[in-house]
């Protein structure tokens, strides 16, 4: 018998013997996870909704929770006053009854810090667009006026 013939015997014994205890690990190891999972409930979406009836929604599915005040953001500057923005653990989440859930809100004294951010971000957009149309005019002056000097040079040479 040849060396190959040797280790493909060898392989197929080994393999036969293999698969099957692989195949009951991972069933097991599976069965395990859909136990932990069987009483995970799905993280409900009230990022639209005001404070008062996302804390009544979370309260309905159980949850513990924590209303946070978020920091002004430029993107707030459209939000409605007391309405919540965001959720951690995230919306639509699988995960256990017990999890505590931060739920963040903006409110008018927000948006209104929000709303000067973003007036000053696009005043600082504005200065940054004129600076930049200032420095192209400048170097198509300077282009232009390096132009008429090469062609009178050249005038003068012939």
């Amino acid at each position: 018998m040849g060396k190959t013939k040797i280790f493909t015997a060898l392989g197929k014994l080994t393999a036969g013997a293999l698969i099957p205890e692989a195949l009951n690990q991972g069933v097991k190891i599976l069965n395990r996870e859909l136990e932990k999972r069987q009483d995970y409930v799905k993280i409900p979406d009230v990022t639209v909704l005001p404070v008062a009836e996302a804390s009544k929604v979370l309260d309905q599915y159980g949850f513990q929770h924590a209303l946070i005040k978020a920091t002004a953001s430029p993107k707030y500057s459209n939000s409605i006053d007391n309405q919540v923005i965001k959720l951690i653990p995230r919306v639509k989440s699988n995960v256990p009854a017990t999890t505590f859930v931060k739920v963040y809100y903006v409110d008018s004294e927000v948006i209104s810090e929000s709303i000067v951010l973003a007036n000053k971000i696009s005043e600082m957009k504005a200065i940054r667009k004129e600076k930049n149309h200032k420095n192209l005019q400048k170097v198509v002056q300077q282009t232009s006026k390096m132009t008429d000097k090469l062609t009178k040079k050249r005038h003068f040479l012939k």
